[in-house]
């Protein structure tokens, strides 16, 4: 109550094996997990479904967030690629981006 962000129950750390390959991590005590020297350009390859669809992309640097024949914005656009998958690596992507901005 005097802090009121509640208090950690989990113990010990679980992996989850989810369906189509998904692993969730439940770690006691941590609340976010970062990410270093991972530039920008790097991101796509943490999630397999970009990786894979940008291959297709017209040019070889596209940064699947605005250039034209993006093979990932098409596979996102037709559902291919699930568009909370895409918004976290937008959201990476930036953060990445923001604190090399500061760095």
């Amino acid at each position: 109550h005097s802090t009121e962000k509640g208090r950690h129950t989990t113990t010990v750390s679980r992996l989850y094996e989810l369906p189509e390959g998904i692993r969730v991590i439940d770690t006691p005590g941590i609340r976010q997990l970062g990410l270093w020297e991972v530039s920008p350009e790097e991101v796509a390859y943490y999630f397999p479904e970009i990786a894979e669809a940008g291959g297709g992309c017209k040019f070889r640097n596209c940064t699947h967030t605005h250039e034209p024949a993006c093979s990932v914005l098409e596979s996102v656009e037709n559902k291919t690629i699930d568009k909370r998958r895409y918004d976290s690596y937008l959201r990476i992507r930036n953060s990445i981006e923001e604190q090399a901005e500061r760095d």
